[in-house]
This record gives C-alpha cells, structure tokens and sequence, in this order.
C-alpha cells in the first residue's frame, strides 16, 4: 500500500486517490481533513509526478498554509516548498505584483490596511456637505463602498445620507488610490478578477499554469473568492475542494453557504466523498450534534459516526438566574480539575463577547489561569480598566491609576499641568499623588488646579460612598449613580460612533457593576471587600500570550471553530443569546453555530442556561433556546440548580472519604 494510505479509513482514502476532475470532501466535524488534504496533495507530487508549482492551495489563514508545507515537507523534502499555497488576499497580491502594469500600479506599489482606506474617505469626505450631516462614521462609509465594489449597486437599497456620501466619494476614493500607487484589501481580488476577465491570454496562461486547485475552508467563500477560483480553474477542472456545510458560521462578513451546496450542480461530474467517521467526539456527543444540525433542511446530508468509545452523556443545567449558572459552571469546572483535568483541556464557550464578564471575574477571584479568545478580555476594555483606577485611587491611589484617570473624563488638566507636577514631585521627593494634592506649591494655573480640585474630591469619596451600609442600594447601584454623575457616562455617549456603540459600551458599565455586587454581596459592604474586588481583577500575566499555558479557555463560538476540547462547557443557552435576538436573523447559521459548539467536547459537554437574566438593571425571565427545546430527552441529562445526582459508585466514594475523615478526626482526638 502506498504511504500515503496509511491510517486511513476507506472514505479518506476514497479522497486521497481522487485524481481528475472536480472533488468536492464535504468533511465532518472531527473528521481527519487536515491529514487527508496533506495526503491527497503528497500523493499528487510523489506519484502522479505533478510539479509542486504546478498546486495551487487556497487556505483562509497564513497558519493553515504554513503547517500543510511543513508537513509535506516533512515527506517530500525541499520540493515541497515550491507548491504554492496561501490566503485568497496573498494570491492576489502575488498575481498583481506579477501584471502590475496592467493593473496600473508601480512595481512597489503598497498595500492599504483598513484604518489607512478609513483615514482616505475621512480626509476626502471633509469639504463634501450631505443633507447638513458632519458627523459620519466614516468606516460605515468605506464598508458601504466596499459593498458597492464587490456586489454592484441595487436599486432596491434604501437610500441615506450615507449612501448619498458614499456615492459621492466612490470615484474620489479610486482615483486617490491610483494617484498614492496603492490597492486596498477589496483591489487584492477585485483587481485579479478584472484582468483575467478582460485578458484571455492572462487567463489561459494561468489556467495551464495550475493543473490543479484545491480549497480548504470551502464553506467560508464568498462571492469574490467564489469568481476568483471559477476564472483560475482551467478546462481540465481538477478542482478539489473541502468544507463542511454545517460549519458555515460566517455569512455576516459575506460568507455564501450556497457555494458548497451548489457545487455538484456547478461543476459537472463532481465526485462528491464524505467524511463522516468523527475521530474526536464520544457516541453520546455525536447523536446530540447529529440531531441538532439535521434540523436544518438546506444541506448535504451527512450524519456523523463516533469512531471513540462510549462516554457521558451530554448535560443540561437549569439556573435560577446567571449568577448561579457562573457559580455552577465555575464549581464543576474545579470538580474536574480536582480529578486530574488539565486547566487547558477546559473551555467555557459562549455566543456574545459580554457573556464571559462574570466567568471572567470568578476566575480572577479564585486566582485560576485563564485565557479570552475571540476579542478582548472583560477586564481589558477600556472602560472596566478606567473604573477599576477610580476605585484604585479611591482606596489607595498609586501613579499609573491615577494618570490613567485625571483626565478621564477630560477637566481641563493640560499637558503642561502634569509636567510641572511631575517636576515639583521630583524635585521634592514626594509621590505623584502628593504633587497633585499641592498643585498650588507647583505653580499650575488656577483653572486646572479647580478641576484638580474637583478630581480629588471624587476619589477621596468614591470607595466610602460605594460601601456605605447606611445607603440601602447595592454597591454597584451606587457606582453606577456616581459614574454618571461626575460625567463618565455623557463622555462614553460623546466618543461613540453612534447609539448602538453608545448601548454597546455603557452596557459593559452596567456588567462591571454586577461583577462589583457579587463581589460585595459575598464579602459585606466594607472597604475590605472593595480591595480585594479590585486587587482581583487588576490580576495580570505578562507571560507572552503565545506561549502555550494550562489555563481556562473562554471564547465565543465562533473563535472555537477548528479547535477541540476534553471538557466544554457551553453557557447561555437561551432565546435571545442563542439564537441571538439582534446578531442572529439567520435561523438555520445560528443553529450551525450552536452545532460547531457542540462538535467542540472530546468527552464531556456540559450545557447551561439560566430562568432569569438580568436586563437594564432588573432580572427577566428569559426561554430556553429553541435549539435545546428541540433535543429529545433521552440525548441529554437536565438538572435543575446545578445539582448531579451521584450514581451507586459515586456514593460510595464520597461515603468512605467521609468515614475517612472521621477516623483522621477521631484519631487526632485521642493523640489530644
């Protein structure tokens, strides 16, 4: 058998000796793609004999691309190197670094980043008046022109203000670019897709250049990336590509689901093999995730099989409200550990980046090593970071809290205010803190000085109003209150793009707020309890972030895509948080997405959802999440408040460490 067979089952083996003509693999969650794309790319160069260079291999990540060489080149040596594999955007960029001529751009021409386009439509959008509007978000601007550019405009499209500047600026923004010699992100595919529709030459030369194609990630194409490989493959349609339908969670950046299941009909004789052997999931894990995503209609049909031994079954806990779903979540998750379950082998998984503040903050508080994926940790925001050197200061002011907040919001404390504080603090030897307090002795001017002033009176109150066990509102009621009245919230208001950023931010606000009462609530209302809040969430690691650690995972569904885990537990799941009520409009792509959670646990898959959420400072009910509804009983294990029962074993175990512990007691007893 040849090498590049070994190990695998007979459908991957099925995909490795495809040859010629159009492939589609639609590839299962967990189902070895990764070896079969190396194996089937292997075999073409060490025993078809087709020149490496001759491959071309569209990844949606550098990442992806650079272990596919390595591994080859780990089996066919340095000739592996020259295959030619990369992102759609670095195909691109090649091809038009090779026809920049054609494409009008110097040899050296530059590439543009998002915030550079943003800085363009900005400064040309200036001197343009629409409808007398001078505030525009200038990125919803640019996004409006990048759809334009790649879709066309419609008819049917409502027209705004911001359609009305985008118009405008469309051709001002394309002839900047060609004045600057430069291409933006959309010009990367835009620009390729022109000149081989234009240039028949270009094309064939291309086309018989490539003998073969192969894209990985297939489900997450979009229209531009969809035109781009119809116009590189050549009349020998060796075209192989690999997805999983299921696994499309990407449409609102554009993602067409619709181009993995169109495919058979698109290419002619297409060879359709299905991976559905599932190499990481136990059977109990499987036909859950099986029946869920069979819900959806429009599919390839395909049903997962375990390949792994029989396991638990998947868990369902039912909270009262999301303080006891964290503490739950948060009690189970220490319960394997204490079984020997490694920190890394754990993750907490979620639809929404504002869901993890409370896990977040449990875990800083226990001191446990944790790692947020797929955006920005609760308490790295900018607006926890400012509220915790409020409280900082209020307590015991040091200079990086201060510095961060004496102008924030601004008071009119100027540059040239904090460096004659700064040299007068030098000069006599004292803290910054100290400098501030004698502004007047620094020779600052009288009108800082009264915002100075004014500074020092809210933090030296701050921490004894928040704590106060006369004031009979919660600690975060009375934060929340004192934030809006020294102007905090009416400066998040002013440097929000718009409302929805506005809600966005002032709702993290409210959440920090939360994470304080439990905090509070748990320890009393004292100033005791209020240090230790903010010497727990002020934890930090400095360790490089790439570096491989043993701690908790946190993420959002979609940043787990292509990962997997021993133990997951996946919290929230109820009507408006999954599917969610302004982010999820697409049914059928919210319940992929609920399915690519699922298919994430190895062995154990814990669910959790909470009767009562809390909303705009009060508690609401809220539903379980259709997606749970729908799954029979006899797929999942529902408890309500958190409560395992323990089977006949489990008991017995707990009733000798019990006894156990009475003998230690007992025999400590007599030595007394």
């Amino acid at each position: 058998m040849s090498r590049w067979f070994h190990g695998l089952n007979p459908e991957q083996a099925e995909a490795v000796a495809h040859c010629a003509g159009p492939l589609l693999i639609l590839a299962g969650a967990g189902s070895g793609i990764t070896t079969v794309l190396v194996s089937r790319t292997g075999r073409l160069i060490d025993e078809e004999k087709i020149d490496p260079a001759r491959i071309c291999v569209l990844t949606f990540t550098n990442k992806s691309a650079r272990e596919m060489k390595s591994r080859l080149k780990s089996k066919l040596g340095e000739k592996a190197l020259k295959l030619w594999a990369g992102t759609f955007h670095s195909f691109g960029l090649q091809f038009l670094r090779k026809h920049s001529e054609i494409a009008e751009l110097p040899k050296r021409f530059g590439v543009l980043g998002a915030s550079d386009s943003t800085a363009i439509i900005k400064e040309l959008g200036q001197d343009v008046n629409v409808g007398g509007k001078k505030d525009f978000e200038w990125e919803k601007v640019l996004a409006k022109i990048s759809h334009w550019r790649t879709y066309g405009q419609s008819d049917l499209e409502t027209q705004d203000e911001y359609s009305d500047m985008a118009e405008i600026l469309l051709p001002k923004y394309i002839q900047r670019l060609r004045h600057l010699g430069v291409v933006d992100f959309d010009g990367l595919l835009l620009k390729p897709i022109e000149i081989l529709k234009s240039s028949e030459e270009i094309r064939q030369g291309l086309q018989e250049h490539y003998q073969h194609i192969m894209v990985d990630e297939f489900q997450d194409t979009n229209e531009m990336q969809m035109k781009l490989i119809r116009l590189i493959t050549g009349a020998h349609n060796n075209i192989g590509v690999v997805g999983d339908d299921d696994q499309s969670i990407y449409g609102w950046r554009g993602a067409q689901v619709e181009n993995i299941l169109g495919f058979p009909k698109l290419y002619k004789g297409c060879t359709v093999v299905r991976l559905e052997t599932n190499y990481r999931s136990t059977p109990e894990i499987i036909h859950l995730a099986n029946n869920v995503i069979t819900k959806n209609k429009d599919r390839h049909d395909k049903v997962l099989r375990p390949a792994s031994k029989s396991g638990e079954k998947p868990e369902l806990f039912v909270y009262e409200d999301e303080d006891e779903e964290c503490e739950g979540v948060i009690r189970d998750m220490n319960t394997f550990m204490r079984k020997g379950q490694k920190r890394s082998e754990i993750a907490i998984l979620y639809r929404s980046n504002g869901q993890s503040a409370l896990f977040e903050a449990e875990l800083r508080k226990a001191n446990i090593p944790h790692k947020v994926s797929g955006g920005t940790a609760f308490f790295d925001r900018k607006e926890a970071k400012d509220l915790l050197a409020y409280l900082r200061c209020s307590l015991r002011p040091n200079e990086i809290a201060l510095r961060r907040i004496l102008n924030t919001p601004p008071r009119g404390i100027g540059g040239v205010s904090v460096e004659k504080i700064e040299a007068y603090a030098k000069e006599h030897g004292i803290s910054f803190y100290k400098g501030i307090c004698r502004w007047r002795e620094a020779d600052v001017i009288e009108s800082s000085g009264h915002s100075i002033d004014e500074f020092l009176r809210i933090i030296s109150g701050l921490a004894r109003k928040v704590v106060d066990i006369q004031d009979t509102r919660s600690a975060g009621d009375i934060l929340l209150a004192e934030v809006e009245a020294f102007g905090f919230r009416d400066y998040i208001l002013k440097n929000s793009k718009n409302g929805e950023a506005f809600q966005k931010r002032w709702r993290f606000i409210e959440i920090f707020c939360r994470v304080l009462d439990r905090f509070v609530i748990k320890g009393g209302k004292s100033q005791q309890s209020l240090r230790k809040f903010v010497d727990a969430m002020e934890l930090r690691d400095s360790e490089d972030d790439d570096e491989k650690k043993d701690e908790i995972q946190l993420m959002t569904l979609h940043a787990s895509k292509g990962l997997e885990f021993p133990v997951v537990f996946l919290v929230g799941v109820e009507e408006d948080l999954l599917p969610h009520r302004t982010l999820g409009s697409d049914i059928s792509e919210e319940r992929r997405l609920f399915y690519v959670g699922l298919t994430r646990a190895k062995e154990r898959l814990i669910l959790s959802r909470a009767r009562n959420r809390r909303r705009f400072g009060r508690l609401r009910p809220i539903a379980p999440s259709r997606f749970v509804v729908e799954i029979p009983e006899k797929l999942i294990a529902t408890y309500e408040r958190g409560i395992r029962p323990l089977n006949e074993e489990q008991v017995k175990t707990e009733l000798s460490d019990l006894f156990a512990q009475l003998d230690t007691a007992a025999a400590a007893q007599k030595v007394k």
